[in-house]
């Protein structure tokens, strides 16, 4: 039996989407001297290359694909995105303001002194920024039909131009700014390990310091002893010392179980339960006066759990982790801080937000009270609400529909402002209140992931059959004009960073790769920094930095 591959593609676009996805993932997770290409990027080139040789994808598929891509963008950024405008955000969304403004119009000069269209410069911007919300934007300002098109362009050759531009610029707007914030710290003498650790210390961040916080915590009973360190300490006092991350779970003082107040002191024979790393106990075991391996069954009787916390209450936004007194008030540890799927210090000056994930461990009864202070559980969180999860997307498309006259031209805000600006308002509805429009975060991330593939398939394959002969005709043309518009805004952003707004160039630096949306930039960052303080300027500016991408997109469509 033979079997005509190339005829069963052809015949099966399904496969060829699946494929492809399949192939690009692979390739994109592929590291090269620390470097990888992504998923974005791999299945953009896979898609290429099957679209050269003639494959086609399935366009509704694409359009299912964006549609729940930016939604759920929206509604990532929806918790995030109104306390960014509240707060010291100020200069975050500066800088995402100028490196989208600045972007927008170093292309149209750009555009206007090569005489490229519009289509072809959408898609040049979207690449050099390696930003997939500005292709939407632009294609979808196209398919709305509110983009102007240039003399004798169709709608469908619009969508291809973006697609090649898009192609053409993206790897080289990939690894531009990784090279960029690699080798910046150097040209401009800064010590980047130097600034992390300066700006960690003036935040009380420690990362710098020895510190016994290492690995889950586990409970291990004691004995006090004459000539004890801690004899005559009070509670407080104990569970107080940055240099032990430690938590009394019970004290034990002759047959009783007692609670101990934060002012009380420890007496010879009290036996206590500590939860604390592996390693503090090994610190512990060392120290005179401290009988280790109490096996009491009272005072061990303790169960220890590890839970994924989402913020969501008013009370505790805008506060830092160490004024929850986790350890001394819940016998509690925060281990982990996600804040827009970027890791953040769990340090007690980290300021909590809307929407962060905080991982706690601690015991079970304890862990629960500290968990509904601060939001809701994710574990308990297991399924989508898809009732909301449709509707709101509803509300999106139909809210693109709305355009307003001026003159003899109607604008408005197209799909994927209409999806975007729906997903905001359902995501920060859903930090207000946890049972409305449940979307746990695993679930986003597949929906947004998937969308993104299915999205990036069919740019893939729709601009493979003309990127070859666009490398050929205006091949240089574009490339120089992505490098141009690539490193307009990372001057001007920095330069605005540093003798405007005033920021650590760590920070700052990291915040930049957000305003850009690249999630591989930062990791650069931060391994030259040695350290996670650039994250935090990350989180700031990567909220805001989709919604401006988005409209940056449509905008140059309209020029």
């Amino acid at each position: 039996m033979e079997i005509d591959v190339y005829a069963l593609f052809k015949a099966t676009p399904g496969l060829v989407v699946f494929v492809v996805i399949g192939l690009g993932y692979f390739l994109g997770k592929l590291s090269i001297r620390g470097f990888e290409l992504g998923p974005t990027g791999g299945v953009l080139l896979v898609g290429l290359l099957f679209g050269h040789f003639g494959f086609e994808g399935i366009p509704l598929v694409g359009m299912i694909g964006f549609t729940i891509f930016i939604y759920s963008v929206g509604l990532q950024a929806g918790p995030r995105f109104f306390n960014v405008l509240r707060e010291d955000g100020v200069k975050y969304i500066s800088l995402a303001l100028t490196v989208a403004v600045s972007s927008v119009i170093m292309l149209w000069m750009l555009a206007t002194a090569f005489n490229l269209d519009n289509s072809l410069g959408a898609g040049i911007l979207a690449g050099a920024l390696t930003s997939t919300p500005t292709l939407v934007g632009a294609q979808n300002a196209v398919d709305v039909g509110i983009a102007r098109l240039a003399e004798g362009i169709t709608s469908q050759q619009a969508l291809q131009n973006i697609s090649v531009g898009y192609a053409i610029t993206y790897v080289f707007g990939t690894v531009g700014l990784i090279l960029i914030v690699k080798f910046a710290p150097k040209i401009l003498r800064l010590d980047l390990a130097k600034e992390a650790q300066r700006y960690a210390k003036e935040k009380g961040y420690h990362e710098t310091e020895k510190r016994f916080a290492k690995g889950l915590p586990v409970v291990r009973g004691y004995e006090i002893e004459e000539g004890a360190e801690i004899l005559g300490k009070t509670r407080a006092e104990i569970e107080a010392r940055r240099d032990l991350k430690l938590a009394l779970v019970r004290i034990k003082r002759g047959s009783k179980i007692i609670r101990l107040e934060p002012d009380g002191e420890l007496a010879v024979g009290d036996m206590l339960a500590i939860m604390a790393p592996l390693d503090v106990h090994a610190y512990l075991r060392e120290q005179p006066g401290l009988k280790m391996g109490i096996l009491d069954p009272d005072l061990l009787e303790s169960s220890v759990t590890s839970a994924d916390v989402i913020v969501t209450k008013d009370a505790v936004v805008g506060r830092s982790i160490s004024d929850l007194r986790a350890p001394e008030e819940y016998g509690c540890f925060v281990t982990h801080v996600r804040r827009t799927q970027i890791q953040l210090p769990a340090e007690g000056s980290t300021v909590l937000q809307k929407g962060d994930v905080v991982t706690l461990v601690g015991n079970t009864e304890q862990l629960e009270i500290l968990a509904e202070l601060l939001g809701e559980i994710e574990r308990d969180v297991v399924e989508t609400d898809l009732v909301s999860f449709a509707l709101g997307i509803s509300g999106g498309l139909l809210l693109g529909k709305i355009s307003i006259k001026l003159g003899a031209v109607a604008v408005g805000i197209g799909s994927a402002g209409g999806l975007l600006l729906m997903g905001i308002l359902m995501g920060f509805l859903r930090s207000l209140s946890p049972t409305f429009g449940r979307v746990p975060p695993a679930a986003r991330f597949v929906l947004m992931e998937l969308g993104l593939m299915f999205f990036m398939v069919n740019v893939g394959l729709s601009a493979g059959g003309g990127v070859v002969e666009a490398l050929v005709s205006v091949g240089p043309v574009v490339i120089l004009s992505g490098i141009v518009v690539l490193m307009t805004p990372v001057i001007l952003g920095y330069l605005l960073g540093i003798f405007v707004l005033k920021l650590n160039p760590a920070v700052l630096l990291g915040a930049l790769t957000g305003a850009m949306t690249s999630t591989p930039a930062l990791t650069a960052v931060q391994e030259a920094a040695k350290s996670s303080m650039p994250a935090l300027g990350y989180a700031g500016t990567y909220a805001f930095a989709n919604v401006l991408l988005t409209v940056a997109g449509t905008i140059i469509m309209t020029l």
